[in-house]
């Protein structure tokens, strides 16, 4: 193989290897300006809900500065959506009703955990979430009517 050859090949390789972490970067950017409320929005239960508002005094910040938990409520199923954005690492979010009924639903992922659903119409939940190795819990919340 001629020394030209040789590096072209190169030439290739390198541009591949640019072009794949261009691909990553943009991947972690797209999960840092994820909009949680589309994310709930997209994968909805109970046909036609469109969560528009944040629940009374959400997001909350998640203690390292590094991200938000979301929380928004739609009236008229009594669907709660809970979602976690942050600057990527490990992310989860947990949502359960405040009672113990149905259990909880925990979602995981990297930069983005969620959307995770409870119906708790006239019922508290409670929430966490985390990235990294920083978590909260938020007890007793978003008690909807």
């Amino acid at each position: 193989m001629s020394l030209r050859r040789k590096r072209a090949r190169r030439t290739w390789a390198g541009a591949a290897v640019v072009a794949a972490a261009v691909l990553v970067m943009s991947s972690a950017t797209a999960a840092q300006g994820a909009d949680p409320k589309a994310l709930c929005n997209a994968s909805k239960p109970g046909g036609g809900l469109q969560y528009t508002k944040d629940a009374e005094g959400w997001p909350q910040p998640l203690p390292n500065g590094q991200g938000s938990v979301y929380l928004y409520y739609d009236y008229e199923t009594g669907y709660n959506c809970a979602v976690t954005v942050g600057n990527g690492g490990y992310a989860d979010v947990g949502l359960r009703r405040s009672d113990g009924a149905g259990g909880a639903q925990w979602g995981t992922g990297t930069g983005t955990a969620g959307p995770v659903y409870v119906q708790a119409q006239g019922v508290c939940v409670d929430v966490s979430g985390a990235l990294g190795d920083r978590s909260a819990t938020w007890l007793g919340t978003n008690c909807g009517a």
